[in-house]
């Protein structure tokens, strides 16, 4: 563990090989968990760097897989109705389960559950909120009881609980913890960028010596509007190696857009466009782009692409917006 530091004016020495195995690992890891967002960052990744062919030093060979075989027809039906989005009735059938992913995916149905039902009655008060409340204390309760046995993903998944209950210093501390555990896991990076609300507070965060730790920094940089940083960060990343991720090129584009460089901005995002055009993560910073260069024509296409894909994602609703913005509609708007 460490201070969070990254000489981004320099090279970085990054062992793409290395990535690729701890990549592949993850994705299974985090799929069998259902964890989806993290899954999909690293598929991308992964993607990106498809013609570096791996060599391992030793066959992959059978490992255990967290799962244990007593407990895997009730693990497969519960991740087949956790992937419905039928929450409860995943935490049921491996409510008893020990083996670790069982617990996992049981604990994080139970959160899942509590999060759709909240949403769904986020018009209403009272005792829905209350309801989603003590869902949270009771999971703090569950790992404040197994503190001994929780792996980077449960610990995750407590990090995400503390901050939900804004006890934000804990949380810090749990998903530092995490990241340790389970360098792989972007998510509970994200969790943590998100709980450094300054540059201080990033500098002094513990961080494992892990190749993702450069993820971090960059994404934090980005967050905390510190463009040219974030810039220094991603540019050092894509000459190690990720220069053909449209992660590392949308995060590019968002830096330019936040230092008000806008021609650069746009010129990464129509290429992002054009390696990616069902790519609707990052298009509500990209129509503001437009928008802001009155290209109406432009923004009019993007707006229509937008609805023959996700005509209700929130990214949708932005290109939209800023269409009527610029045909002064702002009622619509």
């Amino acid at each position: 563990m460490q201070p969070l530091t990254l000489n981004t004016k320099g090279d970085i020495q990054i062992d793409i090989n290395q990535v690729r195995i701890d990549i592949l690992h993850g994705i299974k890891e985090c799929s069998d968990r259902g964890l989806s967002q993290t899954t999909k960052w690293l598929a991308e990744l992964n993607y990106a760097l498809k013609d570096h062919k791996i060599t391992y030093e030793e066959p992959p060979g059978d490992h255990d897989d967290g799962i244990s075989a007593e407990e895997r027809e009730a693990y497969t039906m519960a991740k087949s109705y956790f992937d419905c989005q039928e929450y409860d009735r995943a935490a049921h059938f491996i409510e008893n389960c020990t083996s670790s992913k069982c617990v996992f995916l049981h604990r994080y149905s139970q959160y899942m559950s509590s999060e759709k039902k909240r949403l769904d009655n986020a018009t209403d008060s009272g005792a829905e909120n209350s309801e989603s409340t003590q869902v949270l204390l009771d999971l703090l309760s569950f790992f404040k009881a197994n503190r001994n046995n929780l792996d980077g993903y449960l610990l995750y998944l407590e990090g995400v609980v503390l901050k939900k209950l804004d006890l934000r210093s804990q949380a810090v501390t749990v998903l530092q913890a995490a990241v340790a555990s389970t360098p792989t896991l972007w998510a509970a990076w994200v969790e943590l960028a998100g709980l450094a609300n300054e540059y201080e507070a990033l500098d002094a965060l513990q961080l494992p010596k892990h190749w993702m730790m450069y993820f971090f920094a960059a994404h934090a940089f980005v967050e905390l509007k510190l463009s040219e940083q974030a810039l220094e960060a991603y540019t050092a990343l894509a000459a190690a190696g990720f220069d053909k991720s449209t992660y590392v090129m949308a995060q590019m584009a968002i830096a330019h857009h936040d230092r008000r460089d806008v021609d650069s901005a746009l010129n990464l995002f129509w290429e992002l466009y054009q390696i990616d055009p069902y790519r609707l993560d990052n298009w509500d910073v990209y129509s503001h782009l437009l928008y802001l260069k009155e290209k109406r024509m432009e923004l009019a296409n993007l707006a229509q692409r937008a609805v023959s894909i996700d005509k209700y994602r929130v990214e949708t609703c932005c290109v939209i917006g800023n269409y009527y913005s610029l045909r002064s509609e702002h009622q619509k708007a």
